[in-house]
C-alpha cells in the first residue's frame, strides 16, 4: 500500500479492481464489497468492469492505516 503512495503521481487516474486488489492485498470480492456494499471506493462501471479512482484509492488507504497516532506513540504507559 506504501508503494501505491510513493508512486502516486505515475498511477493511472483509474484503476481496475484487479490492480487495486493487488495494492490493497486483497481479494477482488473485497474491492468489489468496498464499492457496492461498504461504499468505502468511488467507482464507475462500463460493461463489466469497475474502475476505481485513484484519488478515492489513496483517501481509504489513507483513513484506514491503522497503528497509533504520533502522540499516542510517544507517550508513556501510566500503569505500574
Amino acid at each position: 500500500m506504501t508503494e501505491f503512495l510513493k508512486t502516486y503521481d505515475m498511477q493511472p487516474t483509474e484503476l481496475k479492481a484487479a490492480d487495486v486488489a493487488k495494492i490493497l492485498h486483497c481479494t477482488k470480492a473485497m474491492v468489489y464489497k468496498l464499492c457496492l456494499e461498504y461504499q468505502e471506493l468511488t467507482y464507475y462501471k462500463i460493461g463489466t468492469r469497475y474502475w476505481i479512482s485513484k484519488d478515492s484509492l489513496r483517501d481509504y488507504i489513507l483513513r484506514n492505516r491503522g497503528g497509533r497516532s504520533k502522540k499516542e506513540r510517544n507517550s508513556e504507559c501510566d500503569s505500574k
